[in-house]
């Protein structure tokens, strides 16, 4: 089950760092077109949807491995945080309320201000992936 979550992270993953790379010009201070918010709307949804199967999937799974699978989100992070399976638990834990505010997004300007937060968070985020990731390979839970 975590080789196929796993799988679909990656897909994910590649989805964001396509619009990563298409965003890296815009500048958010200008008035964008609907091109550019058409785009940023697809971005701050990919970030939302790696967010989700990483957090939701990825450690959950890694949680049962471990021999714990309970509790909340921020338990299942503080108990990543402490083996090492990521940095912060905090950092974390920001994303996901980044993340429910991507969700329930219906104020236009918010969009902007979503967006550079978002943008700002990308890089973080695939560290703590790559983390995760280097963790499962130690352990011999993932090969790739």
């Amino acid at each position: 089950m975590l080789k196929e979550e796993w799988t679909y992270l990656q897909l994910a993953e590649e989805q964001l760092d396509y619009s990563h790379l298409q965003l890296q010009n815009v500048n958010p201070d200008v008035e964008l077109n609907n091109i550019d918010l058409v785009q940023i709307e697809a971005y701050t949804a990919r970030f939302a949807r790696v967010l989700d199967i990483y957090t939701q999937k990825i450690l959950k799974t890694i949680d049962v491995l471990e021999g714990y699978g309970g509790g909340s989100l921020r338990d299942i992070l503080n108990r990543s945080e402490k083996a090492g399976i990521i940095d912060s638990a905090n950092y974390l834990l920001s994303c996901r309320i980044l993340r429910n505010e991507i969700a329930h997004d219906y104020i236009p300007n918010q969009q902007r201000k979503i967006f550079v937060d978002v943008r700002d968070k990308y890089t973080e985020l695939k560290s703590a992936i790559q983390q995760t990731r280097s963790f499962l390979k130690q352990t011999g839970w993932l090969s790739v």
